[in-house]
């Protein structure tokens, strides 16, 4: 048993010595959390990100499926040099003060993301402190409850604005963890667009001797009169309180959203058993709900810039939803399709590692869940 020194309430140390794993390599663990994870201590508050493929469809006895992949790279102590790693949390709860019971899949890396200390084996490896993963409830990046309402969260491209700085400094300003930019072709400058470019990355063209390092802003809707919430938090709202897509828009509706930290910006799909999914993003100020039955990493409300040339991955989708229209898929092709879009990082195309893949069953209640993927093993779950 790992230990969780700084926990005092007697269902939160409940919740992390329920800890298990449940895959061989230590990518993958479940927890039951019966506790008021609204109230916890400040020290357990953290900023999260992601990324991914999530569509929604029929089955072949007409039940709805919710089905997505989790991508993201991670690597331990965030060494690059290092092999990725990972380590996801299934998270069973039943909140005393939520309506409903939940059944969904916490990224755990994201409890202690500046150390990158968080990754394969380590929630039960005997001494690291799990204290931290009460907040597993609240990181969750997809989800079901009770009710069938399903919701996932994905990443989207925040503009880089390249600052030049000094060609001598832009050594001592590169950070290693970070995706940085050379040129060698004289007048080029860095697109604001690229895709890999994080806050702090750096641009170098070697030709004119010139660098830029990349500044993001926060982004942040200001609606007047609404508070203002991290989209996972507002997930775990919407599926501790809302029956189906229409209740969970109107939750939305009456909140401001921001990302964690500079650069990182978010959609939501959400779905529930009677078939009905909506895009929820956010443009300016403004909630924009778009009915449609996947999404990956762009934009859909208005162009994105970062995907001119298509996504792959969202063709991949709209081509084996239009082909099962009219018949429904079976949780088999569902994994099909899932496993045609998995990021490799072996495929230079894809700058993410999956770190798990679900299909939820909304009409069942029931989550089959594969690990770090490999989409040829599966564990089941359900919410009792």
């Amino acid at each position: 048993m790992n230990p969780h020194a700084y926990l005092q309430d007697e269902k939160q140390v409940e919740a992390v010595e329920s800890i298990t794993r449940v895959d061989e390599a230590g990518h993958l663990y479940a927890m039951k959390a019966d506790y008021d994870y609204y109230d916890l201590p400040e020290a357990f508050k953290a900023y999260i990100d992601a990324g991914c493929s999530c569509f929604v469809t029929k089955d072949l006895d007409g039940h709805v499926l919710f089905c997505r992949n989790y991508d993201f790279s991670h690597f331990p102590d965030n060494d690059r040099s290092k092999e990725r790693s990972g380590l996801n949390v299934i998270v069973e709860t039943n909140n005393p003060k939520a309506k409903y019971k939940t059944l969904g899949v916490s990224d755990a890396y994201w409890l202690d993301f500046k150390n990158g200390s968080f990754y394969e084996g380590k929630a039960d490896d005997g001494k690291s402190d799990v204290s931290s993963f009460v907040l597993c409830p609240m990181i969750c990046m997809d989800g079901m409850n009770e009710k069938g309402l399903a919701l996932a969260i994905l990443a989207l491209g925040v503009r880089a604005d390249w600052q030049e700085i000094p060609y001598d400094s832009y050594e001592e300003k590169m950070n290693e963890y970070k995706s940085n930019l050379f040129m060698d072709v004289s007048g080029q400058e860095p697109d604001p667009y690229w895709m890999p470019a994080t806050l702090g990355s750096v641009a170098v063209n070697t030709a004119d001797k010139k660098a830029w390092i990349a500044t993001m802003e926060l982004i942040e809707t200001r609606a007047e009169g609404k508070p203002t919430l991290l989209h996972p938090i507002l997930m775990r709202m919407a599926l501790d309180n809302c029956a189906n897509v229409e209740e969970a828009v109107g939750l939305f509706s009456k909140y401001n959203v921001k990302g964690a930290m500079p650069g990182a910006d978010y959609h939501i799909l959400v779905a529930d058993d009677k078939g009905r999914s909506v895009l929820i993003e956010w443009d300016g100020d403004e909630m924009k709900v778009t009915d449609i039955d996947h999404a990956t990493n762009h934009y859909v409300c208005k162009e994105d810039l970062f995907f001119k040339d298509g996504c792959g991955r969202d063709e991949c989708l709209k081509a084996g939803l239009f082909r099962t229209r009219n018949v429904g898929m079976s949780k088999d092709y569902a994994r099909d399709l899932l496993k045609i879009v998995v990021q490799d990082p072996s495929n230079r195309i894809d700058r993410s590692k999956t770190q798990y893949s679900c299909i939820y069953d909304l009409t069942e209640k029931s989550m089959r869940i594969f690990s770090y993927g490999d989409l040829e093993k599966y564990w089941t779950y359900s919410i009792k």
